[in-house]
């Protein structure tokens, strides 16, 4: 299992947020570039990098900020917020990203995400809220069933599905287990838990249940997880 430690950004800096709530941010580095490398240096090999902004905005906003991590990054890094259209998925390509996330557009445009079969680093962003995927920074239900969007995803031949519990993102309160073991079996893409991870017994339990990979966020920022211990269990 791969453990990929989140950077979700706002103007410029490292923040974490509340399920989602915009009011409820963090701050927890002015220099997120350093802060990656600090993290590198300790041992942290693969990122999740959240463009927040771009994402409420619907259009990319951290994309340099998002180049300059990259070249310190030499693991597995995706990125995600505000990717809406095949110029915005050229762009992350372009730059060595090897998980570029689509959510929004691909759950409102069949059109457009069908036009991603077979991309080889698309993953798709799937935040469920009491069992309705969300779009738009998470503010919106989108129109799809779930069922639905799960069958496209498996005959896309996407990379993998980054599932999120929006009721345990950014609480410490433990990983949606039964949600994820749902979405298991209804789909046999890899997929990326995220959302409450808050002690190394939570990344064992995750590890034990054979994801492709879990996030390290908050817990990681406060101190709960450090880089070494998480990345004992990395596979």
């Amino acid at each position: 299992m791969k453990i990929l430690f989140a950077m979700d950004l706002i103007g410029g800096r490292a923040v974490r947020l509340v399920k989602g709530d915009f009011s409820q941010v963090t701050v927890y580095s002015d220099n997120p570039v350093a802060t990656i490398d600090t993290m590198r240096r300790a041992g942290a090999r693969d990122f999740h990098i959240i463009d927040l902004d771009g994402a409420r905005t619907g259009e990319r906003v951290h994309s340099d900020l998002v180049a300059a991590i990259r070249q310190k990054v030499e693991g597995y890094m995706e990125v995600g917020g505000g990717i809406r259209s095949e110029e915005d998925i050229a762009f992350y390509s372009g730059i060595g990203l090897d998980g570029v996330i689509v959510g929004t557009r691909a759950l409102e445009d069949r059109a457009f995400f069908q036009a991603l079969s077979g991309s080889r680093n698309i993953v798709l962003g799937l935040d469920l809220y009491e069992g309705k995927p969300m779009v738009k920074g998470w503010k919106e239900a989108a129109a799809i069933a779930l069922e639905e969007l799960l069958e496209l995803a498996s005959a896309s031949g996407i990379m993998a599905i980054l599932f999120t519990s929006i009721a345990r993102d950014g609480t410490l309160s433990g990983p949606d287990l039964e949600a994820i073991r749902t979405m298991q079996e209804k789909t046999r893409l890899p997929i990326i838990a995220s959302g409450g991870v808050s002690s190394v017994e939570d990344l064992e339990r995750l590890k034990e249940m054979d994801l492709w990979a879990a996030i390290v966020g908050k817990a990681y920022y406060e101190g709960r997880i450090g880089v070494e211990e998480a990345m004992g269990l990395a596979g």
